[in-house]
């Protein structure tokens, strides 16, 4: 499959040619249609993140490795799952929720997995959107779009979820 990494900071993305990935457990392998541009992305290409008044959280503090897939904002269609996957239907169109936390932490437990302080998330500490495949960990973070447009939904996984969290604040 081709992906395009992040490899050195500021350096064009490079494509790579990596193995198709096989979903294991309850993971779902799904064939990316669309993959939106964050400003988060600019950061991981930027190598850290600008916290302003001259303070920068690197990458490395942020848990990140490179290289790195980039892309959250990730709709696709499922291909392919795990013996333990529930509840997907291959050749559906998913958005990709991203936010992935760790599992087992009071966040994660209590549904906000974006809060965990040992993130696992899509794009930015594994393999993200801006590939042919993707690997979703669980069933659970993928939202069947039906026939709405992976370019215009795709996006709705971040800027939306932001907008939404302002709103409902």
């Amino acid at each position: 499959m081709k992906c395009y990494c992040v490899v050195n900071f500021r350096e064009p993305l490079q494509m790579l040619d990596m193995a198709k990935p096989t979903p294991e457990g309850g993971e779902v392998l799904i064939s990316v249609s669309a993959a939106g541009v964050c400003h988060s992305d600019i950061h991981l290409w930027e190598g850290g993140y600008d916290l302003g008044n001259g303070r920068t959280l690197s990458l490395k503090d942020r848990g990140v490795r490179l290289p790195l897939t980039p892309g959250h904002e990730t709709v696709g269609v499922a291909e392919a799952s795990g013996p333990d996957a529930t509840g997907v239907q291959l050749g559906h169109k998913y958005l990709v929720y991203p936010w992935i936390g760790c599992g087992s932490c009071p966040a994660c437990n209590s549904g906000a997995e974006n809060h965990c302080s040992a993130p696992r998330c899509l794009g930015i500490h594994r393999p993200g959107g801006y590939a042919e495949y993707m690997i979703v960990p669980d069933t659970k973070y993928l939202i069947d779009i039906g026939d709405l447009d992976p370019s215009q939904i795709a996006p709705y996984a971040c800027s939306g979820l932001t907008t939404y969290s302002a709103l409902k604040k």
